[in-house]
């Protein structure tokens, strides 16, 4: 383990950590390429993601102690409760999306596994408890600071979705908010990772299990963006509701300062 003194060297490490993932995550799938899987395989995804989580591992443990691991990374946090919670705030999309749309029949265990529940958690394993973990709960930098290169990079992923640079553009901007809201529950519960990881496998799940306007790609359509919006506005207000059952304040934490 490495023990920087400074916050400088500290937001340093977690950057560049940070560009060091992204190199993994372009490694592992040129891995997976070369064994000649195919695209849609699950032992694809398998491999490609034991990879990332190994790299979120090492680079975790260079500046973390060993026994602070899993709690650093929010893993030790209660499964069932972040799981719950995820549930009641992604509700309207499951209301919804099925009077709206319709059932997707390619739907089978490993299509789910391979958009929904592989992705949901690897995502926020990877952007949320090392990335953004490394700049705020490490480098000790704001709540915007830490948001924004995670925030970037997790967006830039899904800007492939787009068919033109407007659409590529939305993908962007949908995924990148997206990745704030995460963070930002993620913070407000108590580093569960869970929450954060219930919530974008479950909003997955909806996209690729129902049918309608929107849902090929991660921008969405007008119906299924209105439902998106209320399924987070109902989670910032179970959010403060149990912020205020539990006598403890929304954004109790620096938020601007570097």
């Amino acid at each position: 383990m490495i023990s920087f003194s400074s916050k400088t060297a500290k937001v340093l490490y977690s950057i560049v950590a940070c560009v060091l993932l992204m190199v993994v995550y372009d490694e592992a799938w040129r891995v997976t390429a070369l064994l000649g899987l195919h695209s849609a395989s699950l032992l694809k995804f398998i491999i490609g993601y034991s990879i990332m989580f190994l790299g979120v591992m090492i680079l975790t443990v260079i500046v973390v102690k060993p026994k602070e691991l899993f709690s650093f990374l929010g893993l030790n946090g209660n499964i069932a409760k972040g799981l719950g919670i995820a549930f009641l705030c992604v509700l309207p999309l499951f209301i919804v999306f099925p009077i709206i749309g319709s059932f997707n029949t390619d739907t089978t265990f490993s299509f789910i596994l391979r958009k929904s529940i592989l992705p949901g958690f690897m995502e926020e394993f990877m952007f949320r408890a090392f990335m953004f973990g490394l700049l705020f709960r490490y480098a000790k930098t704001g709540l915007i600071w830490a948001v924004i290169l995670p925030a970037l990079l997790f967006g830039s992923l899904h800007i492939y979705q787009g068919h033109d640079v407007i659409s590529s553009l939305a993908a962007f901007g949908v995924t990148f908010l997206g990745a704030v809201y995460f963070s930002w529950m993620y913070v407000e519960w108590n580093f569960n990772l869970w929450v954060p990881v219930g919530l974008h496998i479950l909003m997955n799940g909806a996209w690729v299990i129902f049918t309608m306007e929107g849902t090929e790609v991660a921008a969405g359509g007008l119906i299924s963006n209105i439902v998106r919006v209320i399924s987070i506005l109902l989670a910032i207000t179970i959010t403060v509701w149990y912020k205020k059952r539990s006598d403890t304040k929304i954004f109790n934490y620096p938020v601007w300062q570097f």
